[in-house]
């Protein structure tokens, strides 16, 4: 039955205005984190920062933390879409509060298997293509705008995390093929228009979020991650020889740097990290501090200093063989270290793989390795299931998070496809190990620690029309509430659960800010009432793109759809949603609901079907 009202758009709009001049002006609704700088030293604090890099655009936030690329095929040759449909991502127009970073997810299942792990997890990287902004090309929907970096960035430090943005710069190159950030790619702006715009906005989002103590959050940005394995920057593939393209290359860093600390705060930083090197001299023709002529500039261009370290065999397992680097740029050059990425590569083997990750987990995060290499200040670990073929033609693949039981993505779906078994407590043979969260609880690892804070609730409709009751499902010891139900950042409310009565059905802003000692979170939502009497049946809500689709329920016939989201009563239980369209791929989804809980799955992009013309 469709109980959906009458239309509210001139409502919308004044609420919709209301929200936008209260984010505007409400400044920070968390406290963010700040690492401490050079200056301020970093460098003679013990310790390290941890995290993850969590997926692109596409969404990470869906227990596997899967890796959704754009250009996903369907041999599993990359990281592809296994349990999300084609038209599943991130729209710019749904704002920062639906940017899925991902990290709820990760934080709740490290933090279930060794309480005080989850709360150190800060670094979340994500990489975007620069020409592309304020776009994205990753995870993107066909010719629908995603969320920018900046956007992204924005929602992890409201989770209380550290934004690493990488940014590609490797389509702005000049008529010779070498980079110059001069030209334009990907719109009317030059690269370095684009960097001053997003160091901007960076400054502005660091600002707009300090620590307790009212220093300004960490931003980090790394500037063309990998660079030395670009065609543009490193056309012969020699790292020992200079030439144009790396004097380019050098060049553009520098720009970038010089952009950044001309227009963001000193809380914004900047990253060089390539693939993993062993000496001084891997990296040299590369380093942002060496002249044209091959000297050594009075000023390196650079905050941090880094690498992405994938053991295998026959390579690198361990610091030591890395020393030549570290002491050179981290210690002579005084540099915070990072890696940026680090996970296994068992070049195709299941069993390998599993070796030199469990291997990777045990001898980096760990205290006493990490001592004898102090200013190694980030580890962000590549937890996405992406992988390599096991040979040029079985198209099997072996996963790169650490998650996955073996290895082997022959076994990807005992361990994604079944929702809650992957990081479940007690489900521990489908992981790879519980060494990595014993580690990382260590008091090594810095940030927060203590108790997991999440602020989380969910909503019930009550037998009035109008009525909803918001039911408190945090994470974490808290111990206050203040339930805001018209963004006026009044709250209306200050116990655990409450219910509320609104005058009419339509969309509203509820935010619910918790409290756990001297941490504080909010959970911000629009939330969807509707009108009309209501009986004891649950409600699902959606719209479809194109409209005018056929509702089946368990293959009973339920109305149509339009293009605006509404709500349906349906049948409680646990049952299957299809929709059906000529000319459309059928969409479907099942619901485990009871009264009086609901649904939404907001605007359901059908797929055109290829077979019709």
């Amino acid at each position: 039955m469709d109980t959906g009202g009458l239309a509210y758009s001139i409502w919308y709009l004044k609420v919709a205005c209301i929200l936008l001049i209260c984010l505007a002006g409400s400044g920070s609704l968390v406290s963010a984190y700040h690492i401490p700088t050079v200056d301020e030293g970093l460098l003679s604090d013990r310790g390290c920062y941890i995290g993850a890099y969590l997926g692109g655009n596409q969404g990470s936030n869906n227990v596997a933390c899967v890796n959704y690329y754009q250009k996903a095929q369907p041999n599993p040759w990359e990281t592809q879409i296994w349990d999300h449909p084609g038209t599943y991502g991130e729209r710019a127009s749904d704002g920062v509060a639906a940017v899925d970073t991902g990290i709820d997810t990760f934080r709740t299942s490290v933090e279930s298997i060794h309480p005080g792990s989850g709360n150190k997890q800060l670094l979340f990287s994500r990489y975007y293509n620069l020409a592309s902004y304020p776009d994205s090309d990753y995870g993107k929907i066909k010719y629908t705008p995603s969320s920018s970096c900046i956007a992204w960035a924005e929602h992890v430090l409201q989770q209380g995390g550290i934004p690493v943005i990488v940014l590609y710069p490797w389509s702005y190159t000049a008529s010779d093929g070498t980079l110059d950030l001069s030209v334009t790619a990907g719109g009317s702006k030059s690269g370095t228009q684009k960097l001053s715009d997003i160091a901007g906005l960076c400054d502005a989002l660091s600002k707009k979020y300090p620590d307790k103590s009212g220093k300004a959050a960490t931003i980090l940005i790394c500037f063309g991650l990998e660079y030395n394995a670009q065609w543009v920057v490193n056309p012969s593939g020699n790292d020992s020889i200079d030439d144009a393209n790396k004097k380019a290359w050098r060049k553009a860093f520098r720009t970038a740097y010089s952009v950044f600390y001309a227009q963001a705060n000193p809380s914004v930083q900047m990253i060089w990290a390539g693939n993993i090197a062993q000496k001084k001299e891997d990296r040299l023709y590369y380093w942002p501090g060496t002249g044209d002529n091959g000297e050594q500039l009075s000023k390196d261009s650079v905050d941090w200093v880094g690498m992405t370290w994938y053991p295998w065999p026959g390579g690198p397992t361990s610091l030591t063989q890395l020393k030549g680097f570290y002491d050179y740029y981290s210690v002579e050059k005084k540099h915070p270290f990072i890696f940026m990425e680090t996970s296994a590569d068992g070049q195709g083997s299941a069993e390998k793989e599993k070796q030199y990750k469990e291997n990777q987990v045990t001898y980096l995060y760990n205290a006493t390795t990490l001592s004898a290499f102090p200013n190694i200040k980030g580890i962000i670990w590549f937890d996405v299931i992406k992988g390599e073929a096991k040979s040029g033609s079985d198209g099997t693949m072996v996963a790169k998070n650490f998650l996955i039981p073996d290895g082997d993505w022959d076994n990807h779906d005992k361990s994604i496809s079944i929702p809650g078994t992957l990081y479940s407590l007690s489900n521990r043979t489908r992981m790879m190990s519980n060494l990595y969260p014993d580690a990382a609880a260590d008091s090594y690892f810095l940030g927060k620690s203590g108790n997991l804070v999440v602020a989380d609730y969910s909503t019930r409709f009550g037998r009035n029309a109008f009525s909803i009751q918001l039911v408190d499902t945090s994470k974490g010891q808290v111990t206050a509430w203040k339930w805001d139900v018209n963004n006026d950042t009044i709250p209306e409310y200050e116990t655990k659960n409450a219910t509320h009565t609104f005058d009419m059905y339509g969309k509203y802003p509820i935010n619910l800010t918790i409290k756990a000692g001297d941490e504080e979170q909010t959970e911000m939502r629009v939330i969807r009432i509707p009108g009309g009497l209501i009986s004891d049946k649950p409600f699902i809500s959606f719209g479809t793109n194109p409209d005018n689709g056929f509702l089946f329920i368990d293959n009973t016939f339920y109305g149509r759809t339009n293009g605006n989201e509404k709500f349906f009563q349906v049948p409680p239980g646990t049952h299957t949603i299809r929709i059906v369209r000529d000319g459309y791929r059928p969409w479907s989804a099942r619901y485990s609901l009871q009264w009086p809980e609901m649904k939404s799955y907001g605007i359901i992009n059908l797929t055109r079907n290829p077979e019709t013309k």
